[in-house]
């Protein structure tokens, strides 16, 4: 039996030859130089014996490998020590129940995976390495000899599809250092067949970095009796450790159970850590009164939610433990915040409007995307300008300018109009003045009536073009400034990036991911705003900065939009807005740990919750209850009612208060300081005109007296200059005559205006007295109908009385008759007594009368 046996395995490793496939690749660590002992030899390795650790590639290398083995075998065949101790291991049960087991998993689990066999150099597993090489239906793609842990490097771990690794080690401690220090270096989604003699070295394997996050890991451990194994399997999420799933005896199973069955379909319960902080509208908090938080809601929260119901298992959300956001590398290259905990191995997901962006990706994984973002700035909106500079609105200022031209020259024009018109005719004499033609024309313009006609047609035909200009203007002028004293114009706000650049207004945000997007950006406008960025604690104080007009914030377009309504707006009226220019959009993802087994199934159900409308809902509802919560504008939002003194409700009917007319009474206050300057002008140049008449009379008196014909002379000079002063005067009285006359009619004008003005009070009065004669009726008619009413209440109560005294009479006349049958018995009774006394009357009589008889 023991020759045919030999004689089998002998059968089976020549037919073989042409069976192995060219991808196999043999490796193995350099051999060690064992001492040789006069009884015993150091026995070779499966690798030594092939080929020198090369690729099994082509069918000619193949066989030149196996023709090596072949030779090496038989050498070591003839060895009488080693022969014994062949023939001992290969009749061990253990290693041929072992074997059994492999080749059983690999037939029922691995059979479409592309295997990897790991062992080390033990008398046990390299005889079932040998036996796995004839008896494996797919061979493996590679046999690894590890005697430590740079051994490991050269193992495939990347398979394209289904990855087996059967890992024959009895002394696994290179394994486990190398699941705790080569992160990137392991199939997380293969299955590992994991060959130990005690079930506490499993276990160590399942608890290593790798280990927690690799799905199928399974444990085979020897038994108590010969041949028998027994098979464990890593918990995952559903517990810690391993648990034992079957047993192998007697070249079987004892149980028929799954060895690697889903454990990401169901997690049982198992409790995940979110790591989050609030973020409205995507983290948001419910609190009591007293501030304590009830649960969280958002369109974040709505996403774990629903992962949570599909996959069964509980949420615990906690905020990071040192108090960052998002998380930033600090200066010894640790991670805080958020990211430090998914690096770390804290949390299992984070969420909190988590942007998918190279620079985190390369740290942490990413489920498929659920929302998607854009980038903005928000600003403050700019207080509107004061009322008073409404008086310069209604025009832009080149069109001022074009008026201000045409004021100054008309004057001037008119005048040389009129003394050129002077030489073919008479003109009036109350435009011959260049300060009366001025004076005239600024009259046109502030259409104020000019009683003066013009004689000659051609200054006519200039006065009337004059007066039509002017009419045009004014109408067109106080037209638009009845609108711009109504509302109040915008200032110039900052809309384009171009803008905010120029401004050089802090970029406030609440992390460090938008800045990356500006270092990354081509636009030298946004690049240039790295200069002014600076990274916020706290969301409250940049938008202190922002409504102050010292910052603009960076952030999402839901984030601004949200808070904008919600806090920032009053009545209708924001105090903040959303500049038009945006840039870099983003996907909004949940963050996991790095080759964490959840992303598969995290995708498939967020992409599933997408397509059903479920998550749309879930944000539409939290909205809805933000809305009704204090801490998220259910009272209106910030500033109350005083923020919101001066909004004009739409469609009523205003009234110009001071606010709307500042700019006229401020044209009335510069008026009257004019006309004060101009007084202390005219006085100062009176006083020298004195002066200097003063000076020149002493002058004159001290002339010599040969000189008096001169002097006649000069007194004729002078007579003909007073005359000429008297017409002068003449002409100025008749002047003032006129103005007197214009004067008269202004002030006419003005009565008849006042009358106006006085009859449209007296007539808003009289409207105002018939409302309230209106009002009077409509209340002595309540008053009429209240004393009507009153009058009713006492007929009432007077009938009321009536009937009491009626029931009064009535018992007083039933007592009266009652007295009256009293008095009528009486009455009775008396005629009875006096019936009484008449019969003894007449006994009486009778008796006399008999006693006269008698006598």
């Amino acid at each position: 039996m023991e020759l045919k046996k030999t004689l089998l395995v002998l059968v089976a490793m020549y037919s073989t030859r042409w069976l192995m496939p060219p991808s196999v690749a043999i490796l193995s660590s350099k051999e060690k130089n064992l001492p040789q002992s006069e009884t015993s030899k150091s026995e070779p390795s499966v690798q030594s014996q092939l080929s020198n650790n090369k690729y099994c590639i082509t069918k000619e290398s193949c066989y030149q490998q196996l023709q090596q083995l072949n030779r090496d075998n038989e050498t070591w065949s003839s060895d009488p020590i080693h022969q014994v101790r062949l023939n001992a291991v290969g009749k061990s049960v253990n290693a041929e129940s072992l074997s059994r087991l492999l080749v059983t998993v690999v037939q029922q689990e691995l059979n479409n995976c592309s295997l990897v066999l790991v062992y080390d150099a033990s008398d046990l597993y390299s005889v079932v390495v040998k036996e796995l090489l004839m008896l494996l239906p797919n061979h493996p793609k590679q046999v690894v000899e590890v005697n430590g842990v740079d051994d490991l490097l050269g193992v495939l771990w990347v398979s394209t599809g289904c990855g087996g690794y059967l890992l024959l080690l009895d002394h696994p401690q290179p394994l486990l250092t190398f699941a705790n220090t080569h992160h990137h270096t392991w199939d997380y989604h293969g299955r590992y067949v994991f060959v130990s003699q005690r079930v506490e070295q499993v276990e160590a394997l399942v608890a290593t970095r790798n280990g927690k996050k690799t799905e199928h890991i399974l444990g085979v451990v020897k038994g108590g009796q010969e041949g028998e194994w027994r098979v464990y399997m890593n918990m995952l999420y559903w517990g810690e450790g391993v648990r034992p799933v079957t047993t192998w005896r007697h070249h079987r199973f004892t149980s028929q159970s799954q060895l690697f069955p889903d454990k990401l379909d169901d997690l049982q319960g198992a409790g995940l850590r979110v790591s989050t902080f609030e973020l409205a509208p995507s983290i948001m908090y419910y609190r009591t009164d007293n501030g304590t938080l009830l649960f969280r809601y958002g369109e974040d929260v709505a996403v774990v939610e629903n992962l949570a119901r599909a996959l069964n298992f509980s949420l615990f959300f906690a905020e990071p433990a040192d108090g960052e956001k998002w998380g930033r590398r600090d200066s010894e290259g640790q991670w805080t915040g958020m990211m430090g905990e998914l690096l770390r191995g804290e949390a299992d997901m984070g969420v909190a409007n988590m942007y998918l962006v190279l620079r985190r990706v390369m740290l942490v994984d990413f489920t498929a995307p659920y929302s998607a973002e854009i980038s903005c700035f928000m600003a403050r909106v700019e207080p509107p300008l004061p009322r008073w500079q409404a008086l310069a609105f209604p025009f832009h200022p080149w069109t001022w300018l074009a008026i201000l031209v045409g004021l100054i020259l008309s004057g001037p024009i008119l005048f040389l109009l009129v003394a050129a018109s002077s030489r073919c005719g008479d003109e009036t004499t109350s435009l011959a003045g260049l300060g009366s033609s001025w004076t005239y024309t600024f009259g046109l313009h502030f259409r104020e009536p000019q009683a003066v006609v013009p004689r000659m047609d051609s200054i006519r035909v200039f006065v009337f073009f004059l007066w039509l200009y002017t009419m045009i203007l004014t109408v067109v002028y106080s037209t638009n400034l009845t609108a711009f004293l109504l509302v109040q114009k915008p200032p110039t706000s900052i809309q384009s990036i171009k803008d905010l650049y120029e401004a050089r207004l802090t970029v406030a945000a609440l992390g460090a991911v938008h800045s990356y997007a500006l270092a990354a950006s081509s636009d030298q406008y946004l690049q240039g705003l790295l200069d002014v960025y600076s990274v916020y604690d706290s969301k409250q104080a940049a938008f202190q900065d922002v409504l102050m007009g010292k910052a603009v914030f960076l952030q999402s377009t839901g984030f601004i939009d949200f808070h904008a309504t919600t806090q920032y707006t009053v009545r209708g009226v924001p105090s903040v807005r959303t500049m038009k220019e945006c840039f870099s959009p983003y996907n909004v993802a949940m963050a996991l740990q790095q080759h964490s087994p959840l992303k598969k199934v995290f995708d498939e159900v967020i992409l599933r919750i997408q397509q059903s409308g479920i998550l749309k809902q879930s944000v539409s509802d939290a909205l809805r209850l933000a809305s009704t919560t204090k801490e998220y504008g259910g009272d209106g939002g910030g500033g109350g009612d005083e923020a919101g003194q001066g909004v004009e409700e739409e469609g009523a009917v205003v009234a110009l208060n001071l606010d709307h007319m500042q700019g006229v009474f401020m044209v009335a206050v510069i008026g009257w300081f004019s006309a004060v300057v101009f007084y202390a002008i005219e006085i100062c140049l009176f006083k020298l005109r004195k002066e200097d008449e003063a000076g020149a009379q002493p002058q004159s008196s001290s002339g010599p007296l040969e000189s008096q014909g001169e002097g006649k002379r000069e007194e004729g000079q002078e007579a003909q200059g007073k005359r000429e002063e008297g017409q002068e005067a003449q002409g100025k009285r008749e002047e003032g005559q006129e103005a007197q006359g214009k004067r008269e009619e202004g002030q006419e004008a003005q009565g008849k205006r006042e009358e106006g003005q006085e009859a449209q009070g007296k007539r808003e009065e009289g409207q105002e007295a018939q409302g309230k004669r209106e009002e009077g009726q409509e209340a002595q008619g309540k008053r009429e109908e209240g004393q009507e009413a009153q009058g009713k209440r006492e007929e009432g109560q007077e009938a009321q009385g009536k009937r009491e005294e009626g029931q009064e009479a009535q018992g007083k006349r039933e007592e009266g008759q009652e007295a009256q049958g009293k008095r009528e018995e009486g009455q009775e009774a008396q005629g009875k007594r006096e019936e009484g006394h008449e019969a003894h009357r007449k006994r009486e009589e009778g008796q006399e009368a008999q006693w006269k008889r008698v006598e």
